[in-house]
């Protein structure tokens, strides 16, 4: 006969690790780091309209997202439990111009100022949302007035848990654009806030 203990450590280790909200049987949730912008004029303000949009796409009936002040990652650990949401979401973006001149994305400053307004949204009870959803908007088309043909962005992600465990590694996609006023930003963020749900909802 086997023993009880060895056999049950043994399921353990084969066991997938479970975020915080798949644990408790809650809604899932994702904290919102400000990303990292490399390659853009007023970074801050490039990277709060990032996040719009990205805690646009991460809202939903079975999903949530919060957004977290701390800069350090200590601090954001405790500020995400805090918070009740100890899934956390850091992202990178890194932009690199294509041979027909700088294109700066500074623009996308205008619209980090519009997340106030709001939006038609199916009614998941996030007013938020619906302002981040439309601030992101406005910032998609600033960043693809200014794209020329042949520049890139590249964007970075993974999702941690607040204690330090990896649910997601470190994933990387780019795209380049093809012509002038390509939005390059839409499915780059769509395909790794896809990746990202499915990772934080199990689903």
């Amino acid at each position: 006969m086997i023993p009880l203990h060895p056999l049950a450590f043994a399921l353990f280790a084969v066991m997938p690790l479970q975020t915080p909200a798949a644990a408790s049987g809650g809604p899932a949730c994702v904290a919102l780091l400000l990303p990292s912008v490399e390659g853009v004029d007023d970074a801050t303000a490039v990277a709060t309209s990032v996040r719009s949009i990205f805690e646009s796409y991460l809202t939903g009936p079975s999903l949530k997202s919060v957004l977290l002040d701390a800069k350090l990652a200590s601090q954001a650990s405790e500020e995400a439990k805090q918070k009740d949401c100890p899934t956390i979401l850091t992202v990178t973006v890194d932009r690199k111009a294509g041979d027909s001149g700088p294109g700066k994305l500074s623009s996308l400053a205008r619209a980090a100022e519009t997340t106030a307004a709001y939006v038609p949204l199916p009614d998941y009870g996030a007013s938020v949302a619906a302002g981040a959803a439309r601030g992101g908007a406005e910032a998609v088309a600033d960043v693809a007035s200014n794209t020329r043909a042949k520049d890139e962005i590249t964007i970075g992600y993974k999702v941690v848990t607040a204690d330090g465990s990896t649910l997601l590694p470190l994933k990387s996609i780019s795209k380049k654009a093809k012509s002038n006023g390509e939005d390059l930003l839409t499915p780059l963020i769509a395909k790794a806030a896809d990746a990202v749900a499915a990772t934080v909802t199990g689903k």
